[in-house]
């Protein structure tokens, strides 16, 4: 059946359609004989990238920035990472805790034998009491309580037991090893330090992110405006051929002519729908630089497309000069090298010998009685004085001679590691300053190009209209000037990220949309 119909379509439009119809009413005629008996309507269309993605929410720069800077996964973390760092200032402030120890001790033994005695029953008792706390010059001084009660029965003698009650205060102090509040202070003084640099990490973490942040904003409008270049080509092409059917209508084109337009409407179509995936990719990129929700229903962005730039006159020596000093990294690395200085001084201080004074004074009471005993104590009827004095020094030192060098050594390794950074920052502002300096004249160029493509058009078009050029010329004018526009939209993103990279190196791009990390 299906072929039956072919043939008798075909045998109708040789015999009687005009010859200049042939090729429409054979198209039509193919067409018609490819469908299936009894096709109805055109099958239901599958849902657009956009239907399928949800409607795409318009957003603005600082508006994306302050979402960022709350919400960004790595900027949350930093915080935490800050928050860590000052609880370990705070364990070292237990340097300053007063130590309480309490010990009650008890014990009872039969049958023991002491320098020849054979003792039948020994009962021991001993509680004691001591409180102590570092001293700012390395020493230590505490105070003592302590009661004592041990009774003994030896036969045939009996038994005989006694209280022993004391109190006294003690001081321990180094002399040279380990002396001084610079030794005493040290690990706060490196966990400062240490909150510091985490401080500063925060703070180029921020930069990072924002400077990333930006760079995906402007992926995004490029892709915006690829798609609006691609859309205004596609109208024009679509302008083309409502053009050119008029024409052949009319006797005035050849209809070959339209082929070549269709052609490039197809071609088109399809660019503006990988130019809308592209636009998708972006806006998914951005909300996870953004720390923004990905899922069905928030995948698109629609941001504004204005690429407007501001000129200015950038002066590279003035401008690595401020990277310099707004540099996050070099200042963690000062930050590491009083750590490193605090770490020398503390190793050095261990190449001197270990020279240590102890003191302890304070009254005694002895008796039979727990109270007597007590009474004594009080009266000061007995009294203990005892010192020590102690030195100890290793023959070889090889422990701290390795560690003062080791110290040393990752000192002059910090030192190194600035002179890098400060080589890289320089690079990377050099590039930024470069890659400025080219976009703003790629723009003028691309602008120039396009005024250019706009006059070929008009010239191509007028040609094509006195039948000296074809379609396929004007369409070639036509993807010209889409040439020119892609280079102008992606010579301005570049410039725009370029200033970017300027801002976060001189450490402009926080304060420049309001955003404070400190």
């Amino acid at each position: 059946m299906r072929f039956s119909r072919l043939a008798c379509l075909l045998f109708t439009l040789i015999a009687g359609a005009p010859s200049g119809a042939h090729a429409d009413a054979l198209g039509h005629a193919l067409k018609a004989a490819a469908q299936p008996p009894g096709a109805g309507a055109p099958p239901a269309q599958t849902p657009t990238l956009t239907e399928w993605a949800g409607e795409p929410r318009a957003i603005t720069l600082p508006e994306l920035l302050q979402i960022t800077v709350r919400q960004a996964p790595n900027l949350q973390a930093v915080r935490i990472d800050v928050a860590v760092a000052e609880a370990r200032i705070e364990q070292t402030w237990a340097r300053n805790d007063w130590l309480l120890q309490a010990q009650l001790q008890g014990s009872h033994s039969t049958g023991v034998v002491q320098a020849g005695v054979r003792i039948d029953r020994d009962d021991l008792f001993n509680a004691t009491v001591d409180l102590s706390r570092a001293l700012p010059t390395g020493g230590t001084v505490g105070v003592h309580a302590g009661t004592r009660y041990e009774n003994q029965r030896i036969a045939p003698m009996g038994s005989a037991g006694e209280w022993r009650d004391d109190v006294s205060a003690s001081i321990n102090q180094p002399l040279l090893r380990n002396r001084g509040r610079r030794l005493f202070e040290a690990n706060e003084a490196r966990a400062t330090l240490a909150r510091d640099v985490t401080v500063l990490a925060r703070r180029l973490a921020a930069i990072q992110t924002v400077q990333t942040t930006i760079s995906a904003y402007w992926d995004l409008v490029l892709a915006e405006q690829t798609v609006a270049i691609t859309q205004g080509s596609l109208d024009l092409a679509r302008e083309r051929l409502r053009v050119t059917q008029i024409g052949a209508d009319g006797g005035k084109v050849p209809r070959s002519e339209i082929p070549a337009v269709l052609q490039i409407i197809a071609t088109r179509e399809e660019d503006v729908l990988n130019g809308e995936l592209g636009v998708l990719n972006a806006s998914i990129a951005m909300r996870r630089a953004a720390g923004m929700p990905i899922g069905p229903g928030d995948l698109g962005l629609r941001v504004a497309i204005d690429m407007g730039t501001k000129d200015q006159s950038l002066v590279l020596g003035e401008l690595v000069e401020r990277a310099f000093a707004a540099s996050p990294e070099l200042a963690q690395l000062a930050q590491q090298d009083a750590s490193a200085t605090i770490d020398v001084e503390v190793a050095e201080n261990g190449l001197l010998p270990q020279l240590d004074a102890a003191l302890s004074i304070g009254p005694t009471g002895a008796a039979p009685g727990a109270g007597d005993a007590a009474q004594n104590l009080v009266e000061l009827k007995g009294f203990s004085i005892a010192g020590t004095l102690t030195f100890t020094q290793s023959l070889g030192r090889h422990d701290a001679l390795g560690r003062t060098r080791e110290q040393r050594e990752l000192k002059r390794k910090l030192a190194v590691t600035a002179v890098d950074i400060r080589a890289q920052i320089a690079q990377t502002m050099s590039r930024a300053v470069a890659q400025l300096e080219l976009a703003r004249r790629r723009v003028t160029l691309s602008q120039r190009a396009i005024e250019l493509a706009n006059e070929n058009i008009k010239i191509e078009t007028d040609r094509f209209n006195l039948g000296k050029s074809t379609n396929f010329d004007v369409l070639n004018r036509l993807e010209e000037l889409r040439q020119a526009e892609l280079r102008r939209a992606q010579a301005l993103t570049d410039w725009h990220k370029a200033e970017v990279v300027i801002e976060s190196l001189t450490g402009d791009v926080l304060p420049m949309y309001g955003i404070s990390v400190d």
